[in-house]
């Protein structure tokens, strides 16, 4: 039997639903696995092959969503506040990628409805289809009798979601769930949850004032609101385990160039720090003038190592929206799609992780090229670079002008630009269309341009050629040389003249080169100084001149591979130009002690603001002790519950893979040594 003709009969086979279904369940058990380790594939599959169910792409997406909503089982989470149910075990067919990285226009949702629109147009006949397709489901979970039972006032305050506007702090929390639960189940991934202090303020205060509601009481709802939230952390999660985007921002300068934030916003926070638990996570949006004791109570919740809240600077992020080309009027609103990176929420079609910038792998090419070998300078060296760089880019982004992302009427139905200009939300219904991707390996790139221009253009101690045989040789029987380029300072992250120049030089190129590209519906390409990636993408890139050995990972976001004091950092990413295309989120990373912190509250409460003031763009921390890490490696039941911030997420230790402990641990004894 020829290849053609086994071709044809897989084809055939994988094409009935009862394989696609199966198939589905494959790539299921992949995640499953990660909470049963005992698990097999055939075990999985047999035990739930009744559940799985792959709804066939059609003609329509809400006639595709109606259908998957028929089939849905409705179970319920065991909550004793609110109604929350997501059946994992089915999802729908797709012909392109699915707009992840998102968050809804929760606003709408909480402050209108969901209303059958007027008009005989596509548009309007697609969100009719699912409006009636979530009535439908509505009432499937009505005339369950357990579920009637159990959640009556629930699903009554669900239902409010189709007639009016919510008129109660409870009744707009389970709207928010029941939209939410459609999010994840359509297939949508990194699910964002908005700005939802500001949105729920004045419910909250009507609440108070009409007394059905005290301030305890909405904290044990804010509570309950996160546990659903959590409920399924294995099938939400991306990447990694607790990669879910389930992030709520709070606080912020408003359009009256005040800063805002009340009640709910130190609820959020405190909820977040008495829970501790790593999914929902909570961004803060700063300024320099923000309420020292808002400021205060946010280092408190960092200080129980849950790793949040991220801390992201208004004061430059909303100046750098509007170099960007998003309206002054828009940008007070923004949020974040899954980590860090701002968009608009309901008016934005922009996916800021569809690809990761990768600064080494043009670096290495041309470290094997031979026109490597003949340059003279480091400045050589630059333009040799600046013509690798700009044909990686173009390898990169020419793909991603045509990306088509899956028609979305769940997200359009909640947009208003989508119904404004009677176009689903990735169709020409978005106002903003731009993507943006994360990067790696900058610091690499830096550092092993300074280490070639001490050892070899300004000290003579070796030949370019010989020191590059080194690194073709992984630097085998090199171990002192290749300490030496770790250790060298000053180094990327440092606030040095040389090393900022260099920085800033191949940002600003990255910037002209990315300006040159538009996606389909005319948006800009974005970049910034942050990615998960830091790991996988350094997998395949051999030695480079910064000491690392082939493979090794890369620093994280904007960090130093050396030991450096928190100040040096801050001061070396205050003078970054984050405007125009390179404000895709740029995370200053480090890690501190519990005890540092402690002793030093008041410090790192200083700290922070005198980075607002200076212009950080965000800052991440890890406060957690290598002894600690190190002892959790060794023996987990010893640290269960030990949470640490991973790249813009937080995961219990115990769940990451063993690659990311081990650079948790290597970080925290580099920090250590800094303290």
């Amino acid at each position: 039997m020829n290849a053609q003709v086994k071709s044809c009969i897989r084809e055939i086979v994988y094409s009935a639903p009862v394989m696609k279904d199966y198939a589905y369940g494959q790539k299921l058990y992949r995640k499953y696995k990660r909470i049963s380790k005992d698990s097999n594939l055939a075990g999985f599959l047999l035990a739930n092959g009744s559940r799985f169910y792959y709804c066939p792409k059609s003609a329509s997406k809400a006639e595709q969503i109606a259908r998957l909503l028929r089939r849905v089982d409705i179970q319920p989470v065991e909550n004793s506040s609110f109604f929350y149910s997501l059946d994992c075990y089915k999802t729908l067919g797709n012909r392109h990628y699915v707009y992840g990285n998102c968050t809804a226009d929760i606003g709408a949702l909480v402050n209108g409805s969901i209303e059958e629109p007027d008009g005989t147009d596509q548009f309007a006949g697609e969100i009719r289809v699912l409006v009636n397709a979530l009535r439908s489901y509505l009432q499937r979970c009505e005339q369950l009798p357990a579920a009637a039972e159990r959640y009556g006032r629930q699903l009554d305050a669900a239902g409010s979601l189709f007639d009016r506007p919510a008129d109660s702090f409870f009744e707009a929390l389970q709207r928010i769930l029941f939209y939410n639960q459609f999010l994840w189940q359509t297939g949508h991934t990194l699910v964002g949850l908005g700005h939802l202090d500001w949105i729920l303020e004045e419910l909250y205060k009507r609440d108070i004032e009409k007394c059905v509601l005290t301030r305890e009481g909405a904290k044990e709802l804010l509570k309950d609101f996160f546990r659903a939230l959590h409920e399924y952390y294995w099938f939400k999660s991306a990447g990694l385990m607790g990669d879910t985007g389930q992030i709520v921002s709070l606080g912020g300068r408003d359009s009256d160039g005040k800063y805002r934030c009340n009640d709910l916003t130190y609820l959020f926070i405190e909820v977040s720090e008495e829970l501790r638990m790593p999914d929902p996570k909570v961004l803060l949006r700063c300024t320099a003038d923000m309420p020292e004791e808002l400021l205060a109570a946010a280092v408190d919740c960092i200080a129980t190592g849950i790793g949040a809240p991220l801390l992201s600077n208004d004061d430059t992020i909303i100046p750098a929206m509007i170099s960007c080309g998003y309206e002054k009027a828009d940008v007070y609103n923004y949020g974040t799609s899954a980590c860090w990176e701002p968009l608009m929420p309901g008016i934005s079609c922009e996916a800021n992780n569809v690809a990761s910038l990768n600064f080494a792998e043009p670096f290495t090419k041309m470290l094997s090229a031979p026109r490597f070998a003949e340059i003279k300078s480091v400045e050589d060296a630059m333009k040799l670079y600046e013509e690798y760089l700009a044909a990686y880019i173009k390898s990169v982004l020419t793909p991603l002008t045509t990306r088509t992302f899956e028609e979305d009427p769940l997200l359009s139905m909640a947009s208003p630009s989508a119904k404004a200009r009677r176009k689903d939300i990735t169709r020409g219904g978005a106002k903003y269309n731009s993507l943006g991707l994360t990067s790696v390996g900058l610091g690499t790139v830096v550092n092993s341009l300074l280490n070639v221009k001490r050892l070899v253009f300004d000290e003579g101690r070796y030949t370019l050629d010989q020191l590059n045989r080194y690194r073709k040789n992984n630097f085998a029987g090199e171990d002192e040389l290749v300490q030496e380029m770790k250790d060298r300072s000053p180094c990327f992250g440092c606030d040095d003249p040389e090393v900022l120049e260099l920085s800033q030089r191949i940002i600003a190129f990255t910037s002209g080169e990315f300006s040159r590209y538009r996606t389909k519906y005319g948006g800009r390409f974005k970049f910034g100084l942050s990615s998960p990636d830091y790991i996988t993408r350094a997998q395949n890139i051999p030695a480079t001149f910064d000491g690392r050995r082939d493979g090794d990972p890369f620093s994280v976001h904007i960090s130093s591979a050396a030991a450096i004091p928190p100040t040096e950092l801050l001061a070396f990413a205050m003078k970054l130009d984050y405007n125009e295309n390179r404000l895709n989120g740029n995370v200053i990373d480090f890690i501190t002690s519990p005890g540092m912190l402690k002793q030093n509250r008041d410090k790192y409460v200083a700290l922070l603001r005198a980075g607002f003031a200076g212009g950080i763009f965000q800052l991440q921390m890890n406060v957690v002790d290598s002894k600690t890490l190190i002892a959790a490696k060794a023996d987990p039941t010893l640290f269960p519950n030990l949470v640490v911030r991973v790249w813009g997420f937080s995961a219990y230790f115990n769940d990451l893979p063993e690659e990311y402990k081990d650079v948790l641990i290597a970080r925290a004894l580099e920090s250590e040594k800094a303290a």
